[in-house]
């Protein structure tokens, strides 16, 4: 599944609760990013493979994507 796969089954309104942590390459689990569901600031990231997801809060998936395979 890529980063837009999961995103069309989610709430992706800029104004939604819904946040996406991304961890970057070459950074440990504890530092990441987060974004609304809906920003476009995660356009970049969206042919990215998930690689795994886990849910932090009702309202806040940690996605870890696999930035070695794009979308294939």
């Amino acid at each position: 599944m890529r980063l837009i796969d999961l995103l069309a089954t989610i709430d992706t309104d800029v104004e939604s609760d819904e946040k996406v942590q991304i961890c970057h390459p070459g950074r440990n689990w504890e530092d990441y990013d987060e974004f609304s569901a809906g920003s476009k600031l995660l356009k970049p990231f969206y042919d990215l493979k998930v690689k795994s997801l886990s849910a932090i809060n009702t309202d806040v998936i940690r996605v870890d994507l696999d930035f070695d395979e794009e979308g294939r």
